[in-house]
């Protein structure tokens, strides 16, 4: 897909050049898109929440989904939602619209991205991402705390994943939350902040074991939350044999 760059004093937007015209600053401003009416959910993903909304721009179906970047672990207490700006390019959004451009370009199965903004002040920026929402999907997290999901099901995850580390994509934070489940069965992979192309190595088993920590964690931690260690032998399953036949399509435990 094709972009285009633009900058106004210390703001920066990158956006995608089919849109008929850039997103205005107020598009990034959940309190002006409840105000005038476009936002039509909230949900959650990584550390914080993300709006669904109505493209204020014509000539775009479907819907749109606002993410603002959030610092995680002990540093946030210090810096909150605040980056040191050390360039353009090396901005996270910067290089997180490019990365999932680039990975819709080779067919992978990621969110369309609109637009990233960010806005300097002195040392640091701000930064905000709009994407293309995956019609009628949900995350594999609010998957597994109502039922059991099936072998077919976990099958398909892991051939997912085999696909983006063949193509050398790694996810910097593979986690139940950033796994999607449309209702057709497909099985999309989102919240690419910090991911990175890299060559074939020990990143691979280290990215399912995060998954797998991940998935073992809320076992721990939740009342309801169906998963078993079969379900996650199916998952290596399907990433080691893609195109294998899956097991019988029970749910599992």
């Amino acid at each position: 897909m094709e972009w285009r760059m633009q900058q106004s004093g210390a703001g920066y937007l990158i956006h995608d050049a089919a849109l008929d015209r850039p997103p205005e600053p107020w598009m990034f401003d959940p309190a002006a898109l409840v105000e005038q009416g476009w936002v039509s959910a909230r949900g959650a993903m990584g550390r914080g929440q993300v709006l669904f909304f109505d493209p204020p721009i014509p000539g775009n179906d479907g819907q749109w989904v606002l993410r603002h970047y959030l610092r995680g672990g002990s540093v946030a207490r210090v810096l909150g939602d605040r980056y040191l700006w050390t360039g353009l390019r090396r901005s996270r959004p910067w290089r997180e619209f490019l990365l999932t451009a680039e990975m819709r370009d080779r067919g992978l199965p990621v969110p369309r991205p609109v637009a990233a903004r960010l806005l300097r002040a002195g040392a640091y920026y701000r930064a905000d991402l709009i994407t293309h929402r995956i019609p009628d999907a949900g995350p594999l997290d609010s998957r597994l705390r109502a039922a059991p999901v099936s072998a077919s099901i976990w099958h398909r995850v892991g051939a997912c994943i085999r696909q983006f580390h063949d193509a050398g994509y790694c996810h910097a934070d593979l986690n139940s939350r950033n796994i999607l489940l449309d209702v057709c069965g497909r099985v999309w992979l989102l919240d690419w902040d910090r991911g990175r192309q890299r060559v074939p190595g020990a990143w691979r088993e280290g990215n399912l074991a995060r998954l797998r920590r991940d998935l073992e964690k809320r076992l721990r931690l939740l009342d309801r939350w169906h998963y078993c260690e079969r379900d996650f032998a199916v998952l290596l399953a399907g990433y080691r044999d893609p195109g294998g036949t899956p097991p019988a399509d029970a749910p599992g435990g």
